[in-house]
Parts: C-alpha cells; sequence; structure tokens
C-alpha cells in the first residue's frame, strides 16, 4: 500500500531518478521499476558502455520476479543501475523493463550481456541493438556439457572434460585463424558437437573473436550473478521492505565504494593492478625489438607480435580487448622505459572513478509517511493504495537452497580420524593411526 508513496518520494527528493509503476484497473499491482539517480548519472559519465541483464525469482508472500541491470566500475566491481519488479520473466515484462532502460541511456551505444533466455533475445531485438546482444559463456559451456552427455553416453568420463577445452580453446581465441583451427578440432573430435555448435550455439554471441564489438573481454553474467547473491536477503521480504533495504544497502555500497578509491596506491584499483602486474610478470620471457615510430616488435617461444604504443594497439588483440597492456604491451613499455599506467584505457582509471560515485544517494524521510493500520478518511481520498497482485502458491514446501551449477566446486569432506577424503569419522573404517 506504501508504493506509490515511497515512489513519489524517490523522485522528489532525487529528480534524477526513475521510479515508475502500473497497476491494474481494480488498483492491484502489476510492475515496478526503479533506477536511482546517482547510479545513472554515474553510468553515463564514467563507466564503461556494458549492461548485464538477468532475472530472480522472489520469495516474498507475493511472489513475481526481480529483473535487474549491472555494471562494473573501474575496478571490475558491481555497479547497480536498474531494477523492475514483475510478476513473471516473460516477453512483455522483458520489453517493459529495457524501454525504461533504454530511456536512462538514451543514444549511447550499449553491449547487453545475458543469458539466452528466449524473452531476453526476444525484447532486446525490438528494443536494443540486436548486434550488440552477447551471451553468457558459461551458461553455452553448460547447454554444451548437456549435449556433450547425450552424445557420449557410456563412454569414459574424460570425454567431457577434453570437450570442455577444445569448447574453451573456441571462445579465447583472438584471431579468426586461431578460430577456424579450433572449430575443426573440435570436429575431428565430434562431428555432432561440431554441428550442435554451428546450428544451436549461436557463437558470434560468446566467442571472442566473432562478436562484433567490444565487450573489455567480458564474456559471463558473473556481475548479474553477484548482483542476486547481494540482494538475496531482501528478495524474501515483500515489496515495500525491499525497496527500502535495497536503497540502505545501495548507499551502503556506494559509500564503501567511495572510501576504498581513496586508498587507491596506483592510478588503477587493487583488482586492475593485479592484472597488471600478472602482464608484467609474463612479458619477462619476451624480447622486444625497436622498430621505430612507436613500433616495436615482440618475440614469443612461437611467435613474433607487433606492439603499437602510439595507438595503443597488439597485432595479438588482447590490448584493444581488455584495455589493459597485454604481456606483449609490458614488454614494449618497459624497452622504452614508459610509465605502464600511462597506457591502461581511461575506463579503469582512478579519474573515472570519481566520476561513477561522484553522487551519493539521499535519504528520504518519513515523517509523513501514512500509516497503513490507522488510514483515516481523509488518507483515502488523497492517496491511491495499490491492492496485492494475485499470486498462486506452488504445492510443498518452499525451495531454500540454490539448484548449483554443474561447474560449481563441491566441498570435498575430510575424516578428522585417519585424514582420508570421501567420508566423516562417523564411517571411517580404517585402522585408528594412534594405535599402528
Amino acid at each position: 500500500m506504501l508504493i506509490l508513496w515511497i515512489c513519489n518520494h524517490l523522485v522528489k527528493t532525487d529528480p534524477q531518478t526513475v521510479a515508475k509503476w502500473t497497476y491494474s484497473p481494480s488498483y492491484q499491482f502489476e510492475k515496478l521499476f526503479v533506477a536511482y539517480g546517482c547510479c545513472v548519472i554515474g553510468f553515463l559519465r564514467g563507466a564503461r558502455p556494458i549492461l548485464f541483464i538477468d532475472g530472480c525469482h522472489l520469495s516474498s508472500p507475493y511472489k513475481g520476479t526481480l529483473l535487474a541491470a549491472s555494471t562494473c566500475d573501474a575496478n571490475n566491481d558491481l555497479f547497480p543501475i536498474a531494477y523492475a519488479i514483475v510478476s513473471a520473466e516473460n516477453n512483455e515484462n522483458w520489453i517493459w523493463f529495457l524501454s525504461n532502460l533504454k530511456e536512462l541511456t538514451g543514444s549511447i551505444s550499449v553491449t547487453l550481456i545475458s543469458d539466452r533466455h528466449p524473452s531476453i533475445i526476444a525484447a532486446v531485438e525490438q528494443v536494443y541493438d540486436r548486434d550488440r546482444h552477447a551471451y553468457c559463456y558459461r551458461h553455452v559451456k553448460e547447454n554444451f556439457c548437456v549435449e556433450t552427455k547425450k552424445l557420449q553416453r557410456g563412454i569414459r568420463g574424460e570425454v567431457k572434460e577434453d570437450a570442455k577445452k577444445l569448447l574453451d580453446a573456441v571462445c579465447y581465441t583472438h584471431f579468426g585463424t586461431e578460430f577456424t583451427k579450433a572449430v575443426e578440432q573440435l570436429r575431428a573430435f565430434s562431428p555432432e558437437l561440431a554441428n550442435w555448435l554451428e546450428t544451436k550455439g549461436d557463437i558470434n554471441k560468446w566467442a571472442k573473436s566473432q562478436f562484433p564489438h567490444r565487450r573489455w573481454d567480458l564474456i559471463t553474467t558473473n556481475v548479474a550473478e553477484s548482483f542476486n547473491s547481494w540482494i538475496r536477503k531482501e528478495r524474501t521480504h515483500s515489496i515495500c521492505a525491499l525497496i527500502t533495504e535495497h536503497r540502505d544497502k545501495l548507499a551502503n555500497l556506494l559509500y564503501i565504494a567511495k572510501l576504498e578509491m581513496t586508498k587507491w596506491n596506483n592510478e588503477v584499483g587493487p583488482k586492475i593492478d593485479k592484472i597488471l602486474m600478472e602482464h608484467v610478470a609474463r612479458s619477462e620471457f619476451l624480447k622486444a625489438v625497436r622498430y621505430g615510430d612507436h613500433n616495436v616488435m615482440v618475440r614469443g617461444s612461437n611467435v613474433d607480435v607487433c606492439v603499437n604504443l602510439l595507438r595503443k594497439e597488439c597485432t595479438y588483440l588482447e590490448w584493444q580487448m581488455t584495455g589493459i597492456p597485454c604481456p606483449h604491451a609490458c614488454a614494449a613499455i618497459k624497452l622504452l622505459h614508459s610509465n605502464i599506467y600511462t597506457y591502461v584505457e581511461e575506463c579503469y582509471l582512478k579519474s573515472s572513478q570519481e566520476k561513477i560515485y561522484a553522487s551519493s544517494m539521499i535519504p528520504i524521510e518519513t515523517h509523513d509517511m501514512p500509516d497503513v493500520n490507522n488510514l483515516t478518511l481523509t488518507d483515502w481520498e488523497n492517496n491511491i493504495f495499490l491492492m496485492p497482485p494475485t499470486t498462486t502458491r506452488s504445492l510443498g514446501r518452499l525451495c531454500k537452497k540454490r539448484r548449483e551449477s554443474q561447474f560449481q566446486d563441491v566441498h570435498v569432506y575430510k575424516c578428522s580420524r585417519c585424514d582420508q577424503s570421501g567420508h566423516n569419522r562417523s564411517k571411517c573404517r580404517n585402522p585408528n593411526p594412534e594405535k599402528i
């Protein structure tokens, strides 16, 4: 009953905030869309034009689905943009959510990364540019492993691992020639898997060398999964409580990120600096030769690579894909005695992080909030109160644990008596080591 009051005060407190809702002719709640002004401004001013979209179930009394769009900040940390509460994950609701999101991003060419949900695919084609829709490689890999299990039924378990390695080669290659070679290796391993990949795999949506637009080497929806995990507790509460608790949690996330930014020791964040130092360590095994005009030839064990420091390009293409100097570029930078941080793309720098977190959340005063347990006739005349949506409770006990992915690391239990894995102390049948 307080959804409209909360949304109106969100917009009143911060005019840059967008809070929309829809309801039926009988005043039953249908949809809600919220995007805070500080997040929208931070995304438009300093973040990379890439969004991770996903939906997750709500286990509140009214059920429904939470649709969300998030991105990365300059340190590759979670930066939420917008969310919506809808009845289900269908075409209509995804089109409504992405249309509101499109109004925020405007004319910016945004790359979207999602799983291969049919409703998301249909909505992106209608609202955004279809060519800029990338698929999560992890979801593709899970579907690929299921297909491998069907085709290779009854064969030893190593086949699945070999197939996964061949699929990784298809995904992570940088050149078209390497991609063709990787596909042919997969075809030699299993013609059925290669045919499935070419007909149902949508290779141009997740393979690095085939996707036509830039995505900064982000090929999974881990950011969206992080948001779902981040808001897991709030998803069990009512809609009004979810709005309030999400706002408090987001305000704390923005404050902590801004505080951590002041502790950066270099021009980039700790996560980016770690990647950069790993590339510097790998560059020690490469030989760089100066060719003039900002061109450097870097020789490895198998291939020679040309690096142009002026254009920030490497013929291996890794530097262009990530925006972070690759090992070949690090070897060239070291040869010219230059500062490596000047060659990192601007979106990773502290200046971009400052733009992302320049604005902060504004608290909402609740002294004039209606008391839903003691409404007067004047309250009913001056305000619109929404009724709960029509929900159907599923049979059986509610599931509290999420279904784990097949790639989830399984915890290995060890016996505290004999220190061997596979059983616990109560089921141990090994001789007592203290008596031997």
